[in-house]
């Protein structure tokens, strides 16, 4: 038989049936020891080849050969010959792989891989399974090959695949060899995350800040990375969602600097990491407002002026500084403008008073505050207040004799038409100049001093107006005004009239005359406190 042993299914198989015989020209016949297999072939030589082309199962069994031959009427047959024995088997050749795409895979992509096998025994399964591990898939296909599929992969599949085929022939299981491998190897691309910041721009010193790091990926489960671009701050944090926030409460200027964000994910000992992302600015500051500025006199020597404030000079007055502000930790300075001179004080409630006990004429000038706080030593200074312009003044002798002068006027206008005499009028009003403070004191040296002291010209205005004399009309009120010569002896007739009513009068009374000249006196100096007092209150209110 050829091929000898094992034929396989589909094969062409020859069996050659030969004898050692002079008698040639018989038959030839090839049967099977079983069922009803028989072929004849007559041949003039000593043997017969019998072809039987592409054996299958049917074909499988032992087979004998026997010679026939005919003459004169006559059959000779040989004896069977030994069996030879045809065993059929199916041959599968070992399948091809391959993986689309080639090369590595990127986490989630969807793969497809690709068995094939070149038979005719078509209709059976293609197996695909993992070297490791328990992966097996099956497909069955009428056709040569078959291709499964795998939708977004991840650090599980990888590994090395093989392909089998399976088949059936009459009723009989068989098995191609198994494949070459393909390794399905899963990388990550990632892609560069992004990154902001709350609040935007500037930060407030002392204010939180949140920086948000988020990525476009399906690899969820990884880790933030948020860090300084110089410098160790370094911050993680594992997310289950595509995005993490990193709180920074109450910064400081240690925390100013750029940020970036980076994403990491880890699986199967390998670590994967995304770009990093661009750069957020941290940047803080210290809001200082303008400060406030007000200026008060205790002792009420303060008058305001379009110009400005005018202080009465020796009061006292007090300039203030205040700020609203979060920075409570400050101190005020207060500007004294056109010199070089300066006050500093410690903010307390948020403000500083400077104190001036009496005002000299140094203290004249323009002053402003500003406010400067030290935080993580670095200094901030708000911006400048409004100048406010102080102006020193003296009350001033002139105006003092003014205000001293224009009652007198007033109470010797008022008292003229009293008809009292003339000389006790002058008198009074020359007390009145001298002793502006006292009624009723008998201490005549103090009234001469003091009517010394009085302004010669002032002194010779009130004789003049002493001399002035009304003479009144029952009948008709007209007023006249005498000559010097005429008051001077009217004065005199009344000084001799009233020296006689004396001399008719007790001795322990009181003349008229005094009684007079002390109720004037009163009166007048009465008249001039008040009036006086009056212009005091208005010079200190002006």
């Amino acid at each position: 038989m050829n091929p000898v042993g094992e034929v396989t299914w589909g094969q062409d198989v020859s069996i050659t049936c030969s004898i050692a015989t002079l008698h040639l020209g018989g038959t030839f016949i090839l049967q099977k020891t079983s069922g009803s297999f028989r072929k004849t072939q007559t041949s003039s030589t000593n043997s017969a080849t019998f072809s039987i082309p592409q054996v299958d199962f049917n074909n499988d069994g032992l087979y004998q050969c026997q010679y026939e031959k005919s003459s004169s009427s006559q059959n000779f047959i040989s004896p069977q010959s030994d069996p030879v024995r045809l065993s059929i088997t199916v041959s599968l050749p070992k399948p091809s792989i391959s993986m689309n795409p080639v090369g590595e895979v990127t986490w989630g992509q969807d793969v497809s891989i690709t068995c094939s096998i070149s038979t005719q025994h078509l209709g059976g399964t293609f197996i695909l399974q993992k070297t490791s591990g328990s992966f097996r898939k099956t497909q069955t296909s009428s056709t040569n090959s078959a291709t499964f599929r795998m939708l977004q992969i991840n650090f599980d599949i990888e590994g090395l695949y093989q392909c089998q085929y399976e088949t059936q022939v009459s009723s009989r299981d068989f098995s191609s060899a198994v494949s070459d491998s393909v390794r399905l190897s899963v990388t990550v691309s990632l892609p560069k995350p992004s990154i902001s910041m709350n609040p935007v721009g500037e930060v407030t010193w002392g204010q939180d800040v949140s920086i948000t790091c988020s990525i476009s990926t399906q690899v969820l489960g990884g880790t933030f990375i948020l860090q300084k671009t110089s410098g160790s701050f370094r911050k993680t944090q594992t997310s289950s969602t595509n995005s993490a926030t990193f709180s920074i409460p109450q910064v400081d200027f240690n925390n100013e600097g750029l940020y970036q964000c980076q994403y990491e994910k880890s699986s199967s000992s390998r670590n994967f990491m995304s770009p990093q992302s661009d750069s957020v600015s941290l940047s803080i500051t210290v809001p200082l407002q303008q400060p406030s500025i007000s200026l008060t006199s205790p002792n009420k020597g303060l008058v305001w002026s379009p110009e400005g404030a005018e202080i009465t000079k020796g009061y006292s007055f007090v300039i203030t500084c205040s700020i609203n502000s979060r920075y409570s930790e400050g101190h005020f300075i207060l500007i004294f403008s056109g010199s070089n001179i300066t006050n500093t004080k410690p903010a307390v409630n948020q403000s500083a008073s400077f104190d001036f006990p009496v005002a000299e004429y140094e203290h004249q000038g323009n002053y402003s505050c500003v406010y400067e706080v030290t935080l993580s030593s670095r200094k901030f200074t708000s911006t400048e207040t409004a100048e406010i312009n102080v102006t020193i003044k003296s009350a001033g002798i002139l105006l003092l004799l003014v205000l001293v002068l224009l009652p007198v006027f007033l109470v010797c206008r008022r008292r003229r038409r009293a008809k009292q005499p003339e000389v006790l009028v002058q008198t009074q009003l020359s007390v009145i100049v001298g002793n502006a403070y006292e009624c009723g004191e008998d201490d005549d040296e103090d009234e001469e001093e003091d009517y010394v002291n009085a302004d010669p010209m002032d002194t010779k205005n009130l004789k003049e107006g002493a001399w002035m004399v009304e003479e009144e009309s029952d009948e008709d009120h007209d007023h006249e005004e005498a000559g010097p010569g005429a008051n001077f002896m009217k004065a005199k007739e009344v000084q001799e009239e009233g020296e006689e009513e004396q001399n008719e009068e007790d001795e322990g009374e009181t003349t008229n005359a005094e009684d007079i000249y002390e109720n004037v006196t009163c009166l007048i100096q009465d008249e001039f406190v008040e009036i006086y007092g009056e212009y005091e209150n208005i010079y200190q209110n002006f």
